[in-house]
């Protein structure tokens, strides 16, 4: 795959994964009930595809990942249930904010338990993270929105889970983690609260979302992702926190406090320059 391919494939899903946050709030459901069907609906696409893809295989494919599969799905299913349960209970805008910071909180977590080497400008960057951050908690504080960022930095912090999981079984099949990631967000939600039937205008949403927009959100993002350098992916990954807002200004007239607006824009930019500056010093070591 050419680099202007990939770069269109992963981009374009990003962008895709970016009505998914409005999707979720335009439901009419709880966060339970809509994790519940949505994971369920995830499971079935995903497995689906591996079995066209792999056959029989499918069932050895999990036997020999089977630990970083479950371990891995945990961390997937536990951080779908509360991005959900963080997008019913604050803005939209707070919410997918927080979330963008997941790349430089998983950094700081590798500095300081397990010492991993980390670039100076690293320490900047979250410097101003949180600078950015203390401004949109600041404000949700009097909005009584703290309920939903609380589930939007658990979401982090199992996000960051997940990617240390990976990371340690590079040969695991991603398809596989999030459809059992899927399943289990399912479970937890049935444990969490009693199940209803979704409305005919809820259901339609979850089935969309569950069957097409997320699994090929996903799909071309994992593509693309394989031919792309990891500064280049960290840029692309800040259009959802970028859009989303904006679409869901568009499609439910949630206006964004301007002091998250502060918050987020300080956020974006941190993240921007932080990988640009990336990008800049790995050209100076490759010449």
């Amino acid at each position: 795959m050419t680099y202007t391919k990939a770069f269109g494939i992963t981009t374009l899903g990003m962008v895709l994964m970016s009505f998914e946050s409005p999707l979720i709030k335009m439901t009419h459901v709880p966060a339970q009930n809509f994790t519940f069907y949505f994971g369920i609906c995830m499971f079935l696409s995903m497995n689906l595809t591996l079995i066209s893809r792999y056959g029989r295989r499918t069932v050895e494919l999990y036997r020999t990942h089977f630990r970083s599969i479950f371990w891995s799905g945990f961390c997937i299913g536990l951080s779908n249930f509360l991005f959900i349960l963080a997008i019913k209970h604050t803005s939209v805008a707070s919410a997918v904010f927080i979330l963008s910071t997941g790349p430089l909180i998983s950094a700081m977590i590798a500095f300081i338990f397990f010492r991993q080497k980390t670039p100076r400008r690293t320490f900047g960057a979250i410097f101003f993270v949180f600078i950015g951050l203390g401004i949109i908690l600041f404000n949700d504080l009097g909005l009584g929105n703290m309920e939903g960022n609380l589930y939007a930095f658990g979401c982090v912090f199992a996000f960051v889970s997940t990617l240390s999981v990976l990371e340690r079984d590079k040969e695991v099949n991603r398809l596989a983690c999030f459809g059992t990631g899927a399943l289990i967000a399912s479970l937890l939600a049935a444990l969490t609260a009693p199940m209803i039937i979704p409305d005919h205008y809820s259901l339609g949403i979850i089935l969309f979302m569950g069957i097409l927009l997320t699994p090929l959100s996903r799909a071309f993002i994992g593509t693309g992702t394989k031919v792309l350098p990891s500064v280049e992916v960290a840029l692309l990954t800040i259009i959802e926190p970028l859009l989303a807002p904006f679409w869901v200004w568009i499609l439910m007239n949630e206006k964004p406090h301007p002091n998250t607006l502060i918050g987020g824009a300080i956020i974006i930019t941190t993240l921007v320059v932080h990988s640009m500056m990336a990008h800049k010093e790995a050209k100076e070591n490759t010449l």
